[in-house]
């Protein structure tokens, strides 16, 4: 038999992922069958056992690929020559951006991915490496952003790393679950106004979008109750 070459082996694997992220999307990871990924990829029984031999090594291998991709992404980002400010908001935009309607199947199993460790001990240790890896970005990027004087002395960046990755977990899970009322632009507009009044110094921005007259303002909006005015 021919030898199949790393590129075709690595090709085969994403059409795998993808047929399983597919599934698991439309039907739930315990109504989904390895039967189900066969069929959706195309291919043989044995080409998918000889890749995955379960389907909870499949899961845990689409939760692994979108983290890391994710984390891959937001480090090239941060690592750019630019102004955090800059930096930050792309990283908010990325964020929205996947909570699109075209990617919400996404985010539905990054919400299957976190029920499940409650079930399985294997799935919740991988789970919390993934959460670990996400919690240290953070850690670092606010540690960073104090360090320069864009972030309050005051902030304890530990306990503001954990509030800003349950807030977007939350994020996630009410969009996903179709508990959101308010749209992802609106949304997205009070996110960055909450973090600015509660991570930057009062005459500084962590978004160059929203000043330091225009963040005063939302964050009285946020204060009283009242919704930030104007575009993201």
């Amino acid at each position: 038999m021919p030898k199949i070459s790393p590129a075709h082996e690595q090709q085969r694997r994403e059409q795998i992922l993808a047929a399983a992220m597919t599934c698991f999307a439309r039907q739930g990871y315990h109504a989904t069958s390895m039967d189900d990924v066969v069929r959706e990829s195309g291919l043989s029984v044995g080409a998918i056992y000889s890749y995955f031999p379960s389907k909870e090594e499949l899961f845990l291998t689409l939760s692994e690929t979108r983290a890391e991709q994710s984390l891959a992404y937001l480090n090239e980002l941060f690592a750019r020559p630019g102004s955090i400010a800059d930096k930050s908001r792309e990283a908010v935009d990325y964020f929205f951006d996947r909570l699109s309607d075209d990617l919400v199947p996404l985010a539905r199993v990054n919400v299957e991915f976190l029920s499940e460790a409650l079930k399985s001990e294997r799935i919740k240790e991988r789970q919390d490496r993934r959460c670990e890896s996400i919690r240290q970005f953070f850690h670092s990027l606010l540690s960073e952003a104090q360090r320069r004087g864009e972030v309050r002395g005051d902030v304890n960046i530990q306990a503001a790393a954990e509030l800003m990755m349950a807030l977007n977990e939350g994020i996630v899970l009410l969009s996903v679950t179709g508990l959101r009322r308010v749209p992802l632009e609106a949304l997205k507009v009070a996110y960055i106004a909450m973090l600015d009044a509660g991570l930057a110094r009062p005459d500084h921005s962590l978004f160059p979008s929203i000043g330091p007259a225009n963040g005063a303002v939302a964050s009285a909006g946020l204060r009283n109750g009242t919704h930030p005015k104007g575009g993201s």
